[in-house]
């Protein structure tokens, strides 16, 4: 794991694109409702798929793996209710998906404090969640 630093970081920041062009699709009104739609639904998808990360790195750890997996399908879980919730309650949704993005950042802090992770790729998560976060600020801010 954790081989090839440099592919590992323009996708993981690629990935924040979408986020920022939906988010300001949103906020310039081009296509708002589907860009609303579009940009909730994405971070569904990187949620859970950061949350599938941390379900592998519970399956390779030597130790207990239980709270790990636990932490995995709630993040997921929760992630997907947002995604449900959203046409009754666009700022829940929201928050949700800061807090689910929040949880797994700490969880990856976690597996670096133990050691299991390098110190650029807990950078990378850093500033990549610190990036994804302040793109639902903005668009819980300005639409």
């Amino acid at each position: 794991m954790y081989r090839d630093p440099t592919l590992t970081k323009l996708l993981t920041y690629s990935g924040a694109l979408p986020f920022w062009a939906l988010g300001l699709a949103q906020v310039l009104g081009y296509q708002p409702a589907l860009a609303a739609q579009a940009f909730v639904a994405y971070g569904t998808g990187i949620a859970c798929f950061m949350a599938g990360t941390l379900w592998s790195q519970a399956q390779i750890r030597a130790q207990d793996p239980r709270i790990m997996l636990i932490g995995s399908n709630v993040a997921a879980l929760m992630a997907i209710g947002g995604l449900l919730v959203f046409p009754l309650a666009p700022v829940i949704t929201m928050a949700l998906h800061v807090a689910v993005f929040l949880g797994l950042l700490a969880a990856d802090l976690s597996i670096h404090r133990r050691g299991a992770q390098p110190a650029w790729y807990l950078a990378l998560r850093r500033n990549v969640t610190l990036l994804v976060i302040a793109a639902y600020a903005l668009v819980m801010i300005l639409t």
